[in-house]
């Protein structure tokens, strides 16, 4: 449970520590009610709004804003290097197909590499398994918290309707998503697919010393992404295809943290966390990704090595 000073205020800085409420959704009604004790709410706010930030008593809290950070502008005059039919793409040497779903948001299929004139498979299917949040407080209003964002919630269902400039930058082509709201209405997430082109820096070079001769190779990757968020937390799902025949996926999370809060004047530590802010505690906690990869690399007849290096 956690209490708002104002609507546009950050809940999760004011924690109500020690109250556990279960309310029944399907009659719409309070059916219990565990007080655990009294712990006084932190005394600061913990606001991420530019409204708040100058405030003395939010944490952080600032007398400016950062005065020394000049635009970066993306431009590609000749438009993208990528073709789009419809969810199939096109990019350099790369041939892949775009799905997406309520449970897993992002799927590729039929990924395939042209290699000196022959069209090489290369994976049949991927995409986002499961993910899971253990968390590792055992107090009574925190010991149930193990998440399975996706199997229950959904990353489709998650994903942010994507913005230029801020989201993704540079020459853009999104994707809608299709779910479907709780009453089984059909939903339109519009741009929840972001993909577009990223120099990578050098991806080689070699200069002769006897010659003088300097001879530099850049790389390009591919970028298809979503963001998700998850009650507190934002989870970015970045696949990368690199042309050097090369594929790679990120996940980079963000987000706010889920708090509890201690008495401020006793000075009591967590037991399961790390204090954050007068008050107030981030408790110990995981994230699993695990990632379902169906390989077809030249074809279907593929074998699985394992190699255990032991001391």
């Amino acid at each position: 449970t956690f209490m708002r000073a104002a609507p546009s205020e950050h809940g999760y800085a004011r924690p109500v520590e020690g109250l556990i409420v279960t309310f029944d959704l399907d009659a719409m009604e309070v059916i219990d009610v565990e007080d655990h004790g009294v712990v006084p709410l932190p005394p600061t706010a913990g606001n991420y709004s530019e409204q708040f930030m100058f405030d003395e008593n939010n944490r952080p809290a600032f007398t400016e804003f950062r005065s020394d950070v000049k635009p970066i502008e993306i431009t590609q005059p000749d438009g993208p290097s990528f073709t789009v039919d419809g969810w199939k793409v096109q990019w350099q040497k790369w041939s892949l197909r775009i799905g997406f779903n309520p449970r897993e948001g992002i799927t590729l299929h039929e990924v395939t590499y042209t290699d000196r004139g022959q069209t090489r498979p290369i994976l049949y299917r991927g995409s986002l398994s499961e993910m899971v949040v253990p968390y590792g407080d055992s107090s009574p209003t925190h010991w149930n918290k193990n998440v399975f964002d996706m199997g229950e919630v959904g990353m489709g269902f998650s994903a942010n309707p994507l913005t230029l400039g801020c989201d993704c930058l540079g020459e853009i082509h999104y994707f809608d998503g299709a779910v479907n709201d709780s009453s089984g209405n059909a939903v339109t997430i519009p741009n929840a697919i972001c993909m577009h082109e990223e120099d990578y820096g050098i991806s080689w070079k070699h200069t002769d010393f006897r010659t003088e001769e300097v001879e530099v190779r850049r790389s390009r990757r591919l970028v298809i992404s979503m963001i998700c968020t998850v009650g507190n937390y934002e989870y970015g799902f970045f696949w990368y295809f690199y042309n050097d025949a090369s594929i790679e996926v990120e996940v980079k999370l963000s987000g706010v943290l889920t708090t509890g809060s201690v008495e401020v004047e006793s000075g009591e530590q967590p037991r399961w966390g790390k204090m954050v802010a007068p008050g107030i505690y981030g408790p110990n906690h995981q994230h699993f990704f695990n990632f379902r990869l169906d390989m077809s690399i030249d074809g279907a007849g593929n074998s699985v090595y394992e190699v255990d290096s032991v001391p």
